[in-house]
């Protein structure tokens, strides 16, 4: 027996939203922060940042698990997406698990935005 197509409120959506854009915007971070402490090494003179570790791990750790959660997500919608056929829904849930950083966006936009819920007719 199929599960019940799953059809998150507005919020929810938003919420989902928002939180599928911190993983990119995370991963500029950890490298412009990464990137300026080795530059400050190749400087002699100057001390290491050893601040920023206290800071960025916890944000890691975080976002880690953040990614983690999202992606169970998608993949719980994908399963009970309505709008998908089997060989699409597999299809999403391959993608979904194997390029969530580039995949959980544009999932998001096709299917989990508000207004997504009624594509337009097809010709």
């Amino acid at each position: 027996m199929p599960a019940p197509p799953w059809k998150p409120s507005k919020g929810t959506r938003l919420l989902i939203g928002a939180a599928t854009l911190w993983p990119p915007v995370y991963l500029v971070l950890f490298l412009s922060v990464i990137g300026l402490s080795f530059f400050s090494i190749q400087h002699p003179g100057h001390p290491p940042p050893t601040g920023v570790f206290a800071f960025i791990f916890p944000l890691h750790c975080l976002t880690m698990i953040l990614s983690f959660a999202l992606t169970a997500v998608y993949i719980v919608h994908a399963v009970r997406n309505d709008r998908l056929t089997q060989e699409m829904r597999i299809i999403w849930i391959i993608i979904l698990f194997m390029g969530n950083l580039i995949a959980f966006p544009v999932y998001w936009w096709l299917y989990l935005r508000p207004g997504a819920e009624n594509p337009p007719e097809a010709p």
